[in-house]
């Protein structure tokens, strides 16, 4: 989808990685966002994770380079939509959990074009025109320029390289044998002899050459090109050339062999079964599984029986990607096709027995003939596949003994099979895991049921209707039919009742079919402690479960928990992404959290909940205690939770509330009210992650519930704890009236009950006062400092004083008790072994060196800071640095210095999204601009960040603004 407004942009990456929009080429910026680019392209529609993008650029990542690829995709982003509105969602590239989305429009990626026309010159050849396939292939071909992905680093780009070669040479190898075909033998030996050459080992390429070479009456040419493809397999691998090549070379000893083997025109029995339910007409996506499907099922091995397994949950559309992917092969099977539902979700999974009669019987055998043995019906069946050319599709097959009697013993036939089951000892050629649809599949297919006009209508709410549907294929058939019915329906009344997530599952049903008739028959399987585990999991909407963490909510050994989760797995109830980690489809939660809902009693579901929360809260407190040593807020009695995790550095603290922070936030939402106290201690372990990373949009709402859900059960306590993390995070995103209101209640919740917190709110409260009232600030924080230093509390005691020497800075004067305020906190720092604290404390003390005219003291003092900080740790403490180091080159007359930090806090800044310091980086990109002698650019700059300034109500900073636009820099 584009951003309104805006020309659809066109993506190339079948040669150089390149970018147009309205017919200007895009610059993609530095080879590693290249890199990060060429993912999120060729992996647009679905969901790129962090990870994933990580792995692209490094092998050996360094430490924290999600930051690197923040950054890589904001720039990108402003690449992409240059009309982006501040507060405005991103249209193209969209943050996704775990990751991001590019959403393309249809037609824009030359590779999909490509395979396009590749998959249309297949159906016209297997039609038999074959002049069209080659004029299809030949477009296909022609969207080549270079190599794919030139200039494009990292391993992704390596491997996408590798693997679209292999691609191009496929299709190069279908042009060819079109030409063979169509008598161009002479053209077509040309660029098979190079082609041979260059791809030795490609069999293919040589059946073909000798073809061609036939084809153009050189027989003596074509039985040479067979005597040295038999001596280079002899010399390199050991091996004959295959079944063909050898049939094809006795073939033109006989001076019988055709222009090229065609499979169409092959013998074929009158009698053969013609089992294969017809394809859905209306089938979409899934392009790359269908590729790969029919390519194993075209290119057999002459060594073993060709096996492809699609698994996947119920409802993903496991039997409608085979039954769309087997129509254009099955001329390769002349001898017949085999087709049987084996039932295996239901409950009542055929016998082999019985389905090896029935095959059999297919096959032409009498009854009379048919042994009663199951072994010695397995291996009359085996015989009569010997020689023959057949495809078998085992649909919904249940487990490894019901469908190891039905697979053949000769290579020439091939068996695809579909199951829940991952079937992980079945030795296959090609394992396809299905998954759910992309948004972009989705839509495609809603619009071809319900009609493209109706939904192009009512954008958006086909969306929210889509996104009800989580991309399972059953779901969006199912609503997609039932507005196709009922062609008066607006879509907003299906959306409507879809967004209720109670009654989701009973809207998804069109003609008795349901999806949680669907989920249901994997549940009928499971015994009754795989039942409880499914529905006791749901409850928490959650994202991925590791051992540990199911474990907690099931409380039980995390081996008996890895079992009954491989069970849930097993029949397609729960996804494993990973090892030992677990999640749901959005709507098999649904199904299972109704039945937890009707089944298990209040006091199960609550103490489920509360072992979550109390595996968080320990592992919080342990990452609080990490990042902050020193802090004394932590120290209270905790639950006591088995495997309590320990984190070794504050790098993997902040890694572990990286991962969780998501699913710890929903989980708070929903127990704000059920576990009020216990949530509240949780919000406030998050302190030290949330000033970490600067979330404090995300956690405002969070906090609103805990706050006022601890109110209405007239808990102080907990009061205090959610209303000072609340009036901090409305403080930092500039809502001071909100945050002061908010913090003076913290203060009454917690006044002579929770001394940290009081003290915590008072430093808060200063923080409000900051930016109006600068007397009455420091007035408060030298109480909140004195009441931290009273507790023994001195990580606090240090922070309170770095905000009083800020604070000080932000006026124009200067005194004593600031520098050895200053100094004190950078030393209570260090001593505590608090690096993160340390380069607060330096960022703050080296401001006062800039102050005092200690230029070159500043500049180290900074850059100390930035050195105790790795990417993505502390943001916008480096964030501050780089700012305020720009500020200090300027007054050095350092400018290119001055102005590439600037630039650098700025990006920062707006990538965390904290507006002061985005003003900031303003002004002092203004000063350096107007220092190098580029007044209007410099006017602009400072106009903006006088703006922001306004807005925060920070008049000091404002007026610091509007002098420079009145009289320039420096100061008069």
């Amino acid at each position: 989808m584009e951003a309104t407004g805006i020309p659809s942009t066109h993506f190339s990456v079948l040669g150089p990685l390149r970018a147009r929009r309205g017919g200007r080429e895009l610059e993609l910026g530095s080879p590693q966002q290249r890199a990060v680019a060429a993912v999120l392209v060729l992996g647009h529609g679905r969901a790129v994770s962090m990870d994933d993008l990580v792995g692209a650029l490094w092998e050996s990542p360094p430490q924290r380079p999600e930051a690197v690829v923040r950054t890589y995709v904001w720039r990108l982003r402003h690449l992409l939509e240059p009309a982006h509105s501040q507060g405005e969602p991103w249209h193209m590239l969209q943050s996704v959990p775990g990751g991001y989305s590019l959403r393309l429009a249809d037609g824009v990626l030359d590779w999909e074009l490509f395979e396009r026309s590749v998959a249309e010159a297949r159906a016209r050849k297997a039609a038999g025109e074959t002049a069209a396939a080659r004029q299809l292939f030949d477009r296909a071909l022609a969207l080549w320029r270079e190599t794919a992905l030139l200039g494009v680093p990292g391993p992704f780009a390596e491997a996408e390289r590798s693997r679209l070669e292999e691609r191009r040479l496929d299709v190069l190898e279908a042009r060819l044998e079109t030409m063979v075909e169509l008598g161009d033998c002479a053209d077509a030996a040309t660029s098979l002899t190079a082609l041979v050459e260059a791809h030795p080992l490609r069999e293919g390429l040589h059946y073909l050459l000798m073809s061609a070479l036939h084809g153009s009456g050189r027989q003596g040419e074509a039985l040479a090109a067979y005597r040295r493809v038999h001596r280079l397999l002899g010399h390199e691998l050991g091996i004959e050339p295959n079944a063909r090549l050898q049939q094809l070379h006795d073939d033109i000893l006989r001076h019988t062999a055709p222009a090229v083997s065609r499979p169409e025109v092959a013998t074929r029995r009158d009698r053969a079964p013609r089992q294969i339910p017809h394809a859905v007409p209306d089938f979409t996506g899934r392009t790359e599984e269908t590729e790969r499907i029919r390519d194993t099922l075209l290119r057999p091995s002459p060594e073993a029986v060709p096996i492809v397994l699609v698994t996947g949950m119920g409802g993903v559309g496991k039997t409608s990607l085979v039954m769309h992917s087997v129509q254009t092969v099955l001329h390769a099977y002349p001898d017949g096709q085999l087709y049987v539902d084996l039932r295996g979700a239901d409950g009542t999974p055929l016998d082999p027995a019985s389905v090896l009669a029935s095959f059999l019987r297919a096959l032409g055998e009498r009854d009379a003939y048919i042994p009663t043995d199951v072994s010695e019906r397995a291996a009359l069946y085996r015989s009569r596949l010997a020689q023959q050319r057949v495809l078998i599709v085992l649909d919904n097959a249940a487990d490894m003994h019901q469908v190891m009697p039905l697979l053949p013993g000769a290579s020439t036939c091939a068996v695809i099979i579909t199951s829940r089951n991952g079937l992980a000892t079945l030795p296959v050629s090609l394992r396809v895991v299905l998954g759910a649809m992309s948004g972009e599949v989705a839509m495609r297919l809603f619009s071809r049921l319900v009609g493209a006009a109706r939904v192009d209508a009512e954008p958006h709410t086909a969306h929210r209707i889509l996104t009800a549907c989580g991309g399972l294929p059953l779901a969006v058939r199912i609503v997609g039919s039932r507005l196709a019915a009922r062609p008066e329906w607006p879509l907003t009344e299906l959306a409507g009742r879809l967004a209720d997530e109670r009654h989701r599952l009973s809207e998804l049903t069109v003609d008795a079919v349901t999806v949680e008739a669907s989920f249901a028959l994997g549940y009928g399987q499971l015994d009754s402690h795989a039942r409880q585990t499914l529905r006791l999991l749901a409850l928490p909407t959650h994202g991925v479960y590791d051992l540990r963490t199911a474990s907690a909510v099931l409380d039980i050994p995390s081996g008996s928990a890895k079992i009954i989760l491989e069970r849930l797995v097993a029949v397609g109830l729960l996804e494993s992404p990973a090892l030992d980690r677990y999640r749901y489809h959005d709507l098999v939660r649904l199904f299972a959290r109704r039945l937890a809902l009707e089944t298990d009693s209040d006091r199960t579901r609550h103490a489920a909940l509360g072992r979550l929360l109390d595996q968080y809260l320990v592992a919080a407190a342990e990452s609080y205690r990490v990042i902050r040593p020193g802090h004394t807020v932590a120290r209270p009695l905790l639950p006591q939770v088995p495997g309590a995790r320990c984190f070794d550095s504050v790098s993997d603290a902040l890694a572990w509330s990286s991962s969780t922070l998501d699913d710890i936030l929903t989980l708070l939402t929903q127990t704000a009210s059920s576990h009020t106290d216990r949530a509240a201690t949780l919000l406030l372990l998050l302190d030290a992650v949330l000033m970490n990373a600067h979330l404090w949009n995300q956690i405002i709402p969070v906090a609103t519930l805990i706050a006022d859900a601890a109110s209405r059960a007239r808990d102080p306590r907990a009061e205090g704890r959610a209303r000072y993390i609340l009036g901090g995070a409305l403080a930092e995103v500039g809502r001071l009236n909100e945050a002061e209101d908010q913090v003076n209640r913290a203060l009454e919740a917690s006044r002579d009950r929770e001394a940290d917190v009081y003290a915590m709110s008072l430093n808060v409260k200063a923080i409000v006062l900051d930016y109006r009232d600068p007397g009455t600030a420091l007035q408060r924080y030298r109480e909140a400092a004195a009441a931290a230093k009273s507790l023994g509390n001195l990580s606090l005691e240090a922070l309170v004083l770095g905000n009083a020497v800020q604070c000080r800075l932000l006026g124009q004067g200067m005194d004593e008790q600031t520098v050895r305020d200053s100094v004190r906190q950078v030393r209570l720092f260090r001593e505590l072994g608090d690096r993160q604290g340390e380069a607060l404390a330096l960022y703050r003390h080296s401001q006062v060196l800039a102050r005092q005219g200690l230029l070159n003291d500043a500049v180290v003092g900074y850059q100390h800071a930035l050195d105790l900080l790795p990417g993505g740790e502390q943001d916008f403490v480096r964030a501050g640095c780089l700012i305020r180091l720009s500020e200090v080159y300027c007054r050095l007359n350092e400018l290119r210095s001055a102005t590439e930090c600037a630039d650098e806090g700025l990006l920062l800044a707006r990538a965390i999204r904290h507006e002061h310091l985005e003003a900031l980086a303003l002004r002092a990109q203004g000063d350096a601009s107007f220092a190098a002698g580029r007044a209007q650019e410099a006017a602009h700059r400072w106009r903006k960040a006088l703006g922001i300034f306004q807005r925060f109500g920070a008049e000091t900073l404002a007026i610091s603004v509007e002098k420079r636009i009145v009289h320039g820099y420096p100061l008069a």
